[in-house]
């Protein structure tokens, strides 16, 4: 209902629930969606950023031997050169958010177990 952009007061009145209660589970389910991604850049995470890594370096290969094939046409050359050039782009994103991503979650551990310790 929320993909629909219904409002918490249009998904209460059609499950027959209060606009808080609605708002509650929301809230609760942002919650969950956030520690799963966490948990995920925990455990998998750089799993899978070495798997796109590669993927891309393999990609460069390939559009590097298109490249250097003499029979080849040159807007596929050029074409080559762009995936080329975006592979690089999109590898030097990956390593530029991932860390952050660990870090923030490292910060968040670090400041529950502060809270845990003060109470």
């Amino acid at each position: 209902m929320l993909a629909r952009s219904m409002t918490e007061m249009e998904i209460g009145k059609e499950l027959g629930i209060s606009q808080p209660t609605v708002h509650r589970d929301i809230k609760a389910l942002k919650e969950q969606s956030l520690t799963f991604v966490f948990n995920l850049a925990k455990s998998d995470l750089a799993y899978y950023y070495k798997q796109k890594l590669d993927s891309l370096d393999e990609a460069k290969r390939e559009a590097w031997k298109i490249f250097n094939q003499e029979d080849t046409p040159n807007k596929e050359k050029l074409l080559a050169l762009k995936l080329i050039i975006m592979s690089d782009e999109i590898a030097f994103k990956l390593l530029n958010e991932g860390p952050a991503v660990l870090a923030m979650k490292s910060l968040e551990d670090r400041l529950a177990q502060i809270e845990q310790e003060a109470e």
